[in-house]
């Protein structure tokens, strides 16, 4: 008969080998997949995300960036949709606000380092070269192609614009005004998808999958700006291998 100190440390010996084999249950991530349905009728980019496509779309939530941590505060939470025609690929934000504000006027200005929405595309999900695109609550645009997200020339990516884009902002507060309270900001964006394609990488729906990623760079009165993310990249958000999934769907 084995003694209880030998049946305790055999046992013990099987926990441990079986955790090196399978490592802790804990550090599974989450599998980060957005599917895009076919629009069903026509969509206006008026910023307010009302049509019948919309609210049928597929909704996820950004969390913080550097944490991967849900947010839990209701009014910094932040949501994304997508949906696509022949033509466009849609991207809708939702965005919880007190402070919404943006000072910049230009196109292709330093957004993100004020309050910004962001979305990364890696169409031929090289996770090297991609097409990112930012939009302010005062609906100015940021375009950028990257061809090395290590040394991003800023001067140089920002010479890329997407001639076609649509973009709209509706502020449920008052922009600007960083004295009262507000609600909410959306933001509808419509990308063509013959300017960020080619030949060789058509969309196919039913088949055609791209690398994306979602970003928000929230900064109310009297807070420091926090980056939020769907699929958390930690301090960059330009890590093109940690993007999540789009697929589009038939």
């Amino acid at each position: 008969m084995k003694c209880p100190e030998f049946a305790t440390a055999l046992i013990a010996g099987l926990l441990l080998t079986c955790l090196a084999c399978n490592g802790p249950q804990q550090q599974h991530q989450p599998e980060f997949r957005i599917t895009a349905a076919m629009a069903t009728g026509a969509i206006s980019v008026d910023g307010l995300l009302d049509e019948t496509a919309w609210q049928s779309a597929q909704t996820v939530t950004l969390r913080d960036n550097r944490s991967g941590d849900p947010v839990t505060e209701k009014d910094i939470q932040t949501w994304v949709k997508a949906c696509f025609d022949e033509k466009m690929l849609f991207v809708g934000f939702i965005c919880n606000d007190p402070d919404i504000w943006s000072t910049f006027t230009k196109r292709d200005e330093h957004l993100w380092e004020e309050e910004v929405v962001e979305v990364f595309l890696d169409t031929d999900q090289d996770e090297n070269t991609y097409v990112e695109i930012e939009v302010s609550p005062a609906n100015v645009l940021f375009d950028s192609y990257i061809v090395d997200p290590q040394n991003i020339d800023v001067a140089a990516t920002k010479a890329y614009d997407l001639s076609n884009i649509k973009t709209a902002v509706s502020v449920n507060g008052s922009l600007n005004k960083r004295d009262d309270r507000d609600t909410v900001w959306t933001v509808e964006i419509a990308i063509p998808l013959a300017e960020i394609t080619d030949a060789e990488h058509p969309v196919v729906p039913g088949k055609t999958q791209w690398k994306i990623n979602f970003y928000r760079v929230n900064a109310d009165a009297g807070e420091p700006s926090t980056g939020y993310a769907w699929s958390p990249t930690g301090a960059r958000f330009h890590k093109p291998s940690v993007f999540g999934t789009l697929f589009f769907e038939k």
